[in-house]
């Protein structure tokens, strides 16, 4: 009686046989095995059912199907098939082998399982290698491991590796070529140099985000710490050198606000102790605000202000100078700094906007303004703005073809010598006077014309006066100083005449004061500034800045800063100009960060915030070098 049952994979219905009850076949629809189930013990008779002629040829076709499956794979049913226990439901399953290692659903949980591969049946018989040993046993039998990389009977070659280790070959290397080489080299050197770059820009970096602490607490220290009752010029500078910093790119300050710093600065001054320290705190304010003026990528980013609104600002300290050749010292760094930025017609325009309004005095023996201009002209001679140059020549011409009687002026003597040699002077000096006005001026020429050393060295001019000397000297020197001459005569001269100390009056303590700030260029010796300091008098009015001063031209002159150079510092007169200054030179040379700010722990305000300043300024500078 046939066997009815269902596909558990397809869901097909089938008959079997009653033969094949119990037995596994596979699927004549889908292949997949199938268990035929048992018979009944009580079967009854199914009731007969009509079955559509396509239901009938379908039961044909798989009866028939079945019949001619291959004898072979029905007889070896067993050894054709994988068995095993379902992990899921413990239950008996089979598949075929070429369902090995792959994974397929339970017949009976539906659950996915993992079929393992059937077993290995070799065809060829077995291996002769892995035969058993068949000598006698007294036979010599190999115990020991073969060694690693060794050739055997079971191995077509010998490895590279063992054949190198025995010196059987020898690994050769095609060397490397000329531009190979250098392309290495090439290689490694930029890693060092980048690698140094990106480790001192970081060291930098970090120092400047602490200065930037640093000054943020010195401008409050200015408002309402230590520093509110500080001097007039002590204030002052220290704002000026916080403006410098704030004018970095790193920081975001506008220069509105910079120039609002400024103003505070200036208005410092009205409290200034004495007008010596005040014409220097002057010369410090006017190199920061020449330094708000920019272009205009940076005026549109608030980054610098217009010049014009830089030059009317400008205008304002020149007018507080006391001393007038502080004055003219200002005037010549203005317009180095107006050259310098490409705003060389503002620099004529800036002398004659200072010079206006200005009236000669009758006793006046030398014409200032024409001494103005022609300081002005010898710098953009020295730039080598020809047009300008012209411009001022003329000015000059003019000024004393209008007035014949305008006095000699020296440095216009030594301009139109330098600039315009092939034309007369537009006035005339006595070559043989005593005159201090022609003297001069043959002074200033022969400086030009590389002749000064037949004079300065005449027995005469070394046994004349000495404040006649020194009043002649300082406007020589500061000639000198412009044009960059290094002449052993003047200094020799200048040594001579500082260590002398010659101050019976206010004029020739103003010159001293003048040296002392032109004195670096001119490599004034430290001991000759010490000798002048140790001979201020002291009924003189405010003896001890002025003696600072001088200490602090000794301080300069000084190359080797070392940490006793902070013994010379604090000679000075303390809460001074000079000595707070000093301390703003030593920060500002990064190789004394280490011991100077150590040193600074224990300072007190002011010297501590210029110090501070000192060391930002040199970091901010240094950082954008890199």
């Amino acid at each position: 009686m046939p066997v009815q049952f269902s596909c558990n994979a397809c869901k097909k219905k089938f008959k079997a046989a009653d033969k094949f009850a119990g037995k596994t076949i596979p699927c004549p629809s889908c292949k997949f095995p199938l268990i035929v189930p048992a018979l009944p013990v009580e079967v009854s008779l199914p009731q007969p059912s009509v079955k559509t002629k396509s239901q009938a040829e379908q039961d044909i076709e798989a009866m028939a199907a079945l019949a001619l499956e291959e004898p072979k794979q029905q007889e070896t049913e067993v050894s054709q098939l994988i068995q095993f226990e379902c992990t899921f439901c413990d239950e008996k399953v089979s598949f075929t082998l070429d369902l090995g290692g792959k994974q397929a659903p339970c017949p009976s949980c539906r659950r996915i399982l993992k079929i393992p591969m059937p077993a290995v049946v070799n065809k060829n018989g077995p291996d002769w290698k892995k035969q058993p040993d068949k000598r006698p046993s007294g036979a010599l039998r190999k115990e020991e491991p073969e060694l690693e990389g060794t050739w055997n009977s079971t191995m077509d070659t010998v490895s590279r590796d063992a054949l190198l280790e025995a010196g059987a070959i020898v690994e050769e290397f095609e060397p490397l070529t000329r531009a190979e080489k250098i392309k290495r080299l090439v290689l490694v050197m930029a890693l060092l140099v980048f690698g140094s770059l990106g480790f001192f820009y970081w060291s930098s970096y970090r120092g400047k985000v602490n200065e930037d602490a640093q000054i943020a607490k010195i401008e409050l220290n200015i408002k309402s710490g230590e520093l509110v009752n500080s001097p007039g010029e002590i204030k002052a500078v220290l704002l000026a050198g916080v403006a410098s910093y704030r004018l970095s790119d790193s920081v975001d300050v506008s220069a509105p606000k910079i120039k609002k710093i400024l103003q505070s600065a200036l208005a410092s001054l009205d409290k200034a102790s004495s007008f010596v320290e005040k014409d220097f705190a002057l010369l410090e304010l006017c190199k920061s605000i020449i330094e708000l003026g920019g272009g205009k990528d940076d005026v549109r980013d608030n980054k610098k202000l217009k010049w014009d609104e830089v030059q009317k600002f400008l205008k304002t300290p020149f007018e507080s100078f006391t001393i007038p050749e502080f004055k003219l010292l200002a005037l010549k760094d203005a317009t180095t700094s107006f050259v310098a930025a490409g705003e060389v017609d503002r620099a004529v325009a800036f002398a004659s906007q200072v010079l206006s309004g200005a009236s000669l005095a009758k006793d006046k023996k030398i014409d200032e303004q024409s001494d103005f201009f022609a300081v002005v002209g010898l710098e953009l001679f020295k730039a080598q703005k020809l047009d300008s140059v012209k411009q001022i020549l003329e000015t000059i011409r003019n000024r004393y073809t209008s007035s014949p009687s305008t006095p000699v002026s020296p440095y216009a003597a030594a301009f139109f010598t330098l600039a315009d040699k092939d034309k007369p002077l537009p006035f005339s000096y006595a070559k043989d006077s005593n005159n201090d006005a022609d003297l001069l001026c043959l002074l200033c020429v022969n400086l030009i014309e590389d002749k000064l050393e037949s004079l300065l060295g005449s027995a005469n001019f070394k046994n004349a006066d000495a404040v006649f000397r020194l009043n002649l000297l300082t406007r020589v020197a500061f000639l000198a100083s412009i044009l960059g001459k290094d002449i052993p005569i003047l200094k020799e001269e200048l040594n001579r005449i500082i260590s002398e100390g010659v101050m019976p009056n206010l004029d020739s303590v103003q010159s001293y004061l003048f040296l002392s700030v032109i004195s670096p260029s001119l490599k004034v010796s430290s001991d000759s500034w010490i000798k002048t300091a140790d001979k201020v008098p002291q009924a003189l009015k405010d003896f001890k800045l002025i003696k600072s001063r001088f200490l602090m031209a000794s301080f300069l002159a000084k190359e080797d800063i070392s940490p006793a150079i902070l013994n010379d510092a604090n000679k000075m007169e303390p809460v001074s100009l000079s000595k707070s200054l000093a301390y703003r030179h030593i920060g500002m040379n990064p190789k004394n960060f280490t011991w100077f700010k150590a040193s600074l722990d224990k300072a007190s305000e002011p010297e501590k915030s210029f110090g501070y300043v000192g060391i930002a300024l040199s970091a901010d500078r240094n950082l954008k070098k890199k």
